[in-house]
């Protein structure tokens, strides 16, 4: 009975350290995506590819409710895209200021 015991505990240690490292492994890789995303948004274009996804996404997700969806409510501002990624993009407007919040997160 003892060892049996044992061997449920040292079963729960190892998938537990295993949960662990996994999440580990998960943080890192997004911190160093972050990294990657913000050293591209300062090369030359990088806004505006962002702002483009962002427009893409945008276009998307509303055409998305379109088809699920046998009412909706349309924003009166849908017509004024660039009104919408203005908005959406403001939080990168100084991507030098995004890199040094990423940066000051990663460490």
């Amino acid at each position: 009975m003892i060892a049996r015991s044992e061997g449920e505990k040292q079963k729960r240690i190892n998938e537990a350290e295993g949960r662990a490292i996994e999440i580990l492994k998960v943080a890192e890789a997004t911190a160093n995506g972050i990294k990657q995303i913000a050293a591209a948004i300062n090369e030359k274009g990088g806004i505006n590819a962002v702002n483009l996804r962002i427009a893409q996404q945008y276009l998307d997700e509303f055409g998305k409710l379109a088809k699920t969806n046998n009412s909706m409510i349309i924003p009166t501002n849908l017509a004024d895209i660039a009104g919408v990624i203005k908005a959406a993009t403001s939080v990168i407007e100084a991507p030098a200021i995004a890199v040094g919040k990423v940066e000051q997160l990663a460490r």
